[in-house]
């Protein structure tokens, strides 16, 4: 309790959420640190946002490591409110009931309460969610790609978030207890096509790449769907959603640096927690030892002196 209540502070100071890909090491380094924290300190405590109630627009059903985060970034430019990493926790016991009802009259209800909650973008990469995207009325669906080599590269800087969410103390949380269904699933089933197993193999990630953009090109109509690679810049997504093109450069930020130090940053905590919980209990045994002593000592002196 009182590591998660350090944790809550660190993060009320460390709102540094992402830097460009051009920026320093040093500002990777402190990006991703931030980060780190301050989802930590969202998964005990989230953050009271008060957010306008919409309708959803979009389906984002790309992988992660697909360039999300830019991605996520530029929509949010465009007016748009996504559902991406930041945001998850505040979502989290929807996902917990999409994932234990995936029918289509389930995810109705579910995306009429996204929008309640102030969201019109959700970032899901289920195969029920493109099904039920596909046969949506005035849903477009964009699916975020990259070269499948270079994405199972990247994937890979990721993979240890499976372990790591599903050992203490983040089990704990109950953020992460009703996520972990749906981080499953988005980060092991679907990634590998259904060899969870693998799940850090190159081959098999290349494979489960092309098969689910094989998946979401057969599943949704062509005339709703648009295949986005960031690279593209604001041109393809800005017609695709009839926006007009900003004057400032598409968003590229969270490159490999920031993601490899929210994961040590993490997999930190859970080597540590036991040593943190501790402490205390440390501290306590020791000022009971240290007066057990001073009593002793001046029991003796009490004798000497009669």
């Amino acid at each position: 309790m009182c590591f998660f209540l350090l944790i809550c502070m660190i993060a009320i100071n460390a709102k540094v959420i992402n830097v460009n890909t051009d920026a320093s090491y040093f500002s990777k380094l402190h990006a991703g640190f931030s980060q780190a924290l301050n989802w930590m300190g969202d998964m005990v405590v989230p953050e009271d946002i008060s957010r306008e109630p919409r309708k959803v627009k979009l389906a984002l059903v790309g992988l992660g490591r697909t360039g999300s985060s830019s991605f996520s970034a530029g929509l949010k430019e465009l007016g748009y409110a996504p559902i991406h990493d930041d945001e998850a926790t505040e979502v989290a016991d929807l996902y917990a009931a999409m994932m234990a009802d995936s029918s289509i009259q389930s995810l109705d209800a579910i995306n009429t309460e996204l929008g309640k909650r102030g969201f019109d973008a959700p970032m899901i990469s289920t195969h029920k969610y493109v099904e039920w995207a596909a046969v949506a009325p005035d849903i477009k669906v964009i699916i975020t790609v990259r070269d499948k080599k270079k994405w199972a590269q990247s994937w890979l800087a990721v993979t240890p978030a499976v372990r790591i969410v599903e050992s203490r103390p983040f089990t704990w949380v109950k953020a992460i207890q009703d996520m972990q269904k749906f981080n499953r699933e988005v980060m092991v089933n679907v990634p590998t096509n259904g060899i969870p197993e693998l799940y850090e193999d190159i081959p098999t990630l290349e494979a489960g790449y092309e098969a689910w953009v094989d998946f979401v090109r057969k599943t949704v109509p062509k005339d709703r769907l648009l295949e986005f690679n960031v690279k593209q810049g604001w041109e393809p997504l800005c017609k695709f959603l009839g926006k007009q093109v900003p004057v400032m450069p598409f968003p590229h930020i969270n490159d490999r640096v920031v993601v490899d130090t929210i994961i040590k940053v993490m997999l930190a905590v859970t080597w540590l927690w036991p040593v943190l919980l501790a402490t205390p209990l440390l501290l306590i045994g020791w000022c009971m030892r240290c007066m057990q002593k001073k009593a002793s000592w001046m029991a003796k002196n009490s004798k000497k002196q009669t």
